[in-house]
């Protein structure tokens, strides 16, 4: 069975928030993933309003309506909640809607006004005992089948969106098609309910009315102003705001009547109803219960503005027309003889017996929740206790692993088991993903050189012959030599391009390190900024007489671009860039590490540096595959490279290689 709302699965990220805010508990997790439980659900819609990865959606009415308005004689019931959802004239909206092709615009307060009635009439026969209002279906749907032994508690009476239906087709015809438009998703269940199926054609929240009005490419801000088509409303206006019903009903005597409970948003209504009795004797007590904070705060509002600015254009609204009505400018609600507004509320209890105490004691064992002291009741799972979460598992309705303070604990005690600390686990997989991205960049970098170094070399050659032929013209002189360069850089590309393709080969022997890194820092010196006004010493700090097991010129090639970096980082200032080889005490490991006095590294570019084609360099000045290649080149050495680095204040790279390998993992001479 599919509900009114589901789950977009491929955004769904674990977070379990929408499990914490359901008040139905339909939220079902497995294998890490939330899913709607449609026999469960109550549609309030809130899992929509509180997903902050747009993992949840509400079934939607756009399609159903447009496809409506093109076959003619539709009716859209607007519900009193309207004006929360579009900060301009209330009368530009309905103004839009006539545009759309509506060829009635009703308003659904008509349909309250004709609810009081009938609930005056039902509360004159049965003047004791509880009665719960049915005004909002969220509610309805909570109490059928989480507190079904209150179902014979609520006032039999359709809502008053099923009422203005009712009048509409009573008015204009049974052939007039109904689209509800308001900011309730629970609404779209209850439009499917068998008791009142065929009043309503189709539900579009505030939301979906933006999608309709841009599909036909009405603006609204531009809409002309107008009113309502008869019949019109009286007090159902103010239905919207909590306590609204019994206020426009003329029912008890206010706030301070003992007799009424006024309760809005979930939290406030599931604690309520909880505390009911099934029965109250020869007392009274009527209860008005919204699963919202207010009508004006439903799901289908697409608005970021502060609840209390939506309540005081509702209530603005509602007071503007009964003045209008006061003065005779706005025809007033007339009563009339009711309509037959009664319908039945079956229960449909999703209770279970739940599990014993031996049963939940088991299951909090399993997370290692032994003693009362060990249910932490945190909440990180979206149960409120710990034993909560005990009876879903068992349930089926949620997963052990869901327990985070569970498993930060026993990802510890792996990693400490290991001897692998978390943060080395987190460089583990950085390193993976960097060699995944490596072989598939080499693959393609090879087939791209070879492509690219054949008509590059023609280029250049023929690049030189003009030059030498052209030597007496010297208007293009400038630009030959611009070929020139350009086509050699390219070939300086392609040979960085070939040597990233080409690291799958080493050729091991054993090195002096003193030679090799000496030799590295002679060869990165010829690319110092000239001037004396710039002074960079590179300084070379080596322990004598060091040997290693490594590809000479490979390593050679890793310090190099370690070095001219460096030297690169200073940006023109004097300073030293220090290069070092040791001994990595206790292991059988060398430690290089090569150090400038730089700006150091951004923040937002240190997981980007060992990436293929990524620099911070001008254009011209680098291709982004020096450090890409060293970083394949100690890893084929068996080795790791990594730096630190501070704003400011420079930054130190490190490679770490085995010092000595088995004969048998040495190059022939």
């Amino acid at each position: 069975m599919e509900g009114v709302i589901t789950t977009i699965k491929q955004n769904c990220r674990r977070c379990y928030t929408c499990v914490r805010d359901c008040p139905a508990k339909a939220i079902r997790i497995e294998d890490g993933q939330a899913s709607v439980v449609a026999e469960r659900c109550i549609s309030c819609g809130n899992c929509t309003m509180v997903c902050s990865q747009g993992a949840k959606a509400y079934r939607s009415g756009v399609e159903g309506t447009l496809a409506l308005l093109d076959q003619g004689d539709v009716a859209a019931l607007v519900a009193p909640s309207f004006p929360a959802g579009f900060p301009l004239p209330a009368g530009q909206v309905i103004g839009a809607l006539r545009k759309l092709g509506f060829t009635y615009v009703i308003e659904v307060a008509y349909g309250a006004d004709l609810v009081n009635q009938a609930c005056h009439d039902y509360l004159a026969e049965h003047p004791t005992g509880l009665h719960i209002g049915s005004a909002c279906p969220a509610v309805v749907q909570y109490v059928r089948k989480y507190h079904p032994q209150l179902t014979s508690r609520i006032i039999p009476v359709v809502s008053p969106m099923v009422a203005a239906g009712l009048a509409v087709k009573e008015i204009y015809g049974e052939h007039v098609r109904c689209v509800f438009i308001g900011p309730c998703v629970a609404k779209k269940s209850e439009m499917l309910d068998p008791e009142v199926v065929g009043v309503i054609d189709e539900v579009l929240t505030l939301a979906e009315l933006d999608k309709v009005l841009a599909a036909r490419g009405i603006d609204l801000a531009i809409a002309p102003v107008d009113d309502f088509d008869p019949p019109y409303a009286g007090l159902g206006r103010i239905y919207p705001i909590p306590g609204g019903m019994l206020e426009s009903a003329g029912i008890g005597d206010g706030i301070l009547d003992p007799r009424l409970i006024v309760v809005s948003g979930k939290d406030e209504t599931i604690e309520t109803l909880a505390e009911l009795p099934e029965d109250v004797g020869d007392a009274t007590l009527l209860v008005e219960a919204l699963m919202c904070k207010g009508c004006y705060a439903g799901p289908g509002v697409d608005s970021a503005e502060p609840g209390t600015l939506r309540r005081r254009r509702v209530a603005e609204f509602a007071a503007h027309s009964l003045n209008r009505q006061a003065e005779g400018s706005l025809a007033a609600y007339q009563p009339r003889e009711p309509l037959d507004l009664s319908r039945r509320f079956e229960p449909n209890s999703q209770r279970t017996e739940g599990p014993t105490e031996e049963e939940i004691r088991e299951i909090l064992g399993r997370t290692n929740k032994f003693f009362p002291e060990d249910e932490l009741n945190c909440g990180a799972c979206g149960y409120p206790t710990c034993r909560a979460k005990a009876i879903a598992v068992w349930e089926g309705m949620a997963e052990e692993a869901m327990c985070l303070p569970f498993i930060i604990d026993q990802s510890e005690r792996v990693c400490n088991e290991l001897h692998v600390p978390w943060n080395n686990l987190r460089d583990v997989h950085r390193h993976l993903m960097n060699s995944e991205k490596l072989a598939s960049m080499g693959q393609m970098a090879a087939g791209v050189a070879h492509e690219l170094n054949n008509p590059l070399s023609s280029i250049l050659l023929y690049a030189h012959i003009l030059q030498r032929k052209l030597s007496d013209r010297e208007d293009l002189d400038h630009d030959l030599n611009l070929v020139k360069e350009e086509s050699e850089r390219c070939k300086k590309i392609i040979g960085n391009l070939l040597d990233f393709a080409r690291q799958s080969r080493v050729r091991i022997e054993n090195v002096s390190v003193e030679q090799l890194v000496s030799s590295a820092a002679d060869g990165a010196a010829c690319n110092l900024p000239p001037g004396p006004e710039h002074e960079i010493d590179i300084v070379v700090d080596v322990t004598p007489g060091l040997r290693a097991d490594l590809d000479q010129d490979q390593m050679t090639q890793v310090l190099v671009n370690l070095i001219k970096n460096g030297v690169e980082a200073m940006e023109g200032r004097s300073g030293t860039v220090r290069v070092s080889a040791h001994k990595v005490p206790d292991l059988d490991r060398v430690h290089f590490s090569v150090t400038d006095q730089g700006s150091g590294i951004a923040s937002g570019a240190k997981d980007k540096v060992f990436q293929p084609f990524f620099t911070t360099k001008s254009i011209g000045k680098g291709t982004g595959l020096g450090l890409p290649i060293s970083y394949g080149i100690v890893k084929m050495h068996n080795g790791n490279i990594w730096f630190d680095s501070e704003p400011d204040a420079g930054t130190t790279f490190h490679v770490e290689i085995p010092m000595t390998r088995a004969g048998d993992e040495r190059s022939p001479r």
